[in-house]
């Protein structure tokens, strides 16, 4: 395996999955993805609409710098990427243009509606990966 992608967002689910993506390094390089979702998209003062909330931004930022310490923790070479996009696609598209071998995700354990209406990234990284994927509960 040289490459390895993992949707994180500091969350405890997302922990998980990077400690999973770690175990299974083993010499591979680590693409810690980490999304804006533009479905959230917010007014600026100019009138115009913003994808970025500067708030979610700088979460971003500090989610990736903290993925970046566990990491180098473990002595594990990592990437880092801040993408925009729902973070199924931005995952996806990472995996399919560093030809990962394996996606791992966390899940949040949704239960039948919320997954209805919210989507699940974790259903449709399964659906549409490239790759294997592997899902941490």
């Amino acid at each position: 395996m040289k490459r390895i992608v993992v949707g994180f967002d500091g969350s405890e689910h997302s922990h998980k999955a990077l400690e999973r993506a770690a175990d299974f390094a083993n010499g591979a390089t680590v693409a810690v993805v980490c999304s804006a979702d533009v479905s959230r998209l917010i007014r600026d003062p100019a009138g115009g609409v913003s994808p970025i909330d500067p708030a979610d931004a700088e979460a971003r930022s500090a989610a990736l710098a903290e993925a970046q310490k566990y990491l180098e923790g473990r002595g594990i070479e990592g990437v880092y990427v801040e993408g925009v996009g729902h973070p199924a696609d931005v995952l996806v598209q990472e995996a399919e243009e560093s030809g990962a071998d394996l996606i791992v995700v966390g899940n949040r354990g949704l239960n039948a509606a919320k997954r209805l209406v919210m989507g699940s990234v974790s259903t449709n990284v399964v659906h549409h990966a490239p790759c294997d994927v592997l899902v941490v509960r």
